[in-house]
């Protein structure tokens, strides 16, 4: 078990803190010695092995708490938000480290996280929980492009999901018409769904998956731009009053306060029934 608080002995050693488990166990003093120099060259912690946490960064507290589940030999690791105390420098590097720890040592590592990007990036399976109940089981990608319902599709994605209030117009065999509250139409690729005509639902499509022009779908009002260099997410409001962030090249120039239109990528919408449960689609099975 790795904690979220380092819960390391304040008056030991990093030597000390690691052997303590072993030492306790009985195990003889060369194995000892073996499992903590190995897990130091995996974390590479060598150089600190003499001193106390207090000389240590976060960083490094937070390697030696998972040194001392790795010279265990665990079958299972078990971490409860381990890199929430850490800066956004040391979580990213410390991500990285988990991650080829994991690909090193070949175990099973279950991994609670409150942290979106930390799921995506190391996990191999993604179990996503809400209120104690389990919404969707999956790999990373298939979650991200395939969720169950909204809740799923919102918490998955950097900026997330954004929606769209409409409602069912017409359904045929592989087209469902959704009518937006501003009136616009859409034909989205769906085959032979259970919606009925004047059904409300609810469309969802990613920032990656708009664009702004001078005509389209949906009317809407700039608001604020974040220039983060490669990209720029461009925020919008539809005049419904539901907001919308737009993933626009990192050059680009919006003016706050000005008219466009937002054009969805039809091919990549997510749509979702009153009960907020995702109506699949072909397209979106096969991206």
């Amino acid at each position: 078990m790795v904690f979220q608080t380092y819960a390391l002995y304040p008056h030991m050693t990093v030597r000390k803190n690691l052997s303590f488990a072993l030492d306790l166990a009985g195990e003889k003093k060369p194995d000892v010695d073996r499992k903590v120099t190995e897990a130091a060259r995996i974390l590479e912690l060598g150089a600190l092995l003499d001193r106390k946490p207090k000389q240590l960064s976060g960083g490094q507290r937070q390697r030696v708490a998972i040194g001392r589940a790795i010279v265990r030999n665990p079958k299972i690791f078990m971490f409860d938000e381990p890199l929430s105390n850490l800066d956004a420098a040391l979580r990213v590097q410390t991500r990285l480290e988990l991650a080829r720890l994991r690909k090193e040592l070949q175990a099973t590592m279950i991994y609670v996280t409150h942290d979106q990007v930390e799921a995506m990036t190391l996990a191999t399976k993604v179990v996503v929980l809400s209120g104690g109940r389990i919404e969707q089981i999956g790999s990373p990608l298939e979650l991200y492009h395939h969720p169950a319902n909204l809740f799923v599709a919102g918490f998955l994605g950097t900026p997330k999901m954004g929606f769209l209030q409409a409602h069912v117009q017409a359904v045929n065999a592989s087209e469902v018409e959704v009518r937006f509250t501003s009136g616009t139409t859409l034909l989205l690729p769906r085959d032979n769904c259970a919606l009925s005509v004047g059904q409300s639902v609810t469309v969802g499509v990613r920032p990656e998956h708009l664009t702004l022009g001078s005509e389209g779908h949906v009317p809407v009002t700039t608001d604020v731009t974040e220039r983060l260099g490669s990209d720029t997410f461009c925020h919008v409001n539809v005049d419904s009053g539901e907001s919308q962030t737009v993933r626009v090249h990192g050059d680009c120039e919006v003016p706050y306060g000005a008219k466009r239109y937002l054009n969805l990528d039809v091919a990549h919408c997510h749509l979702f029934d009153d009960n907020g449960l995702a109506v699949s689609s072909a397209v979106l099975r096969a991206a």
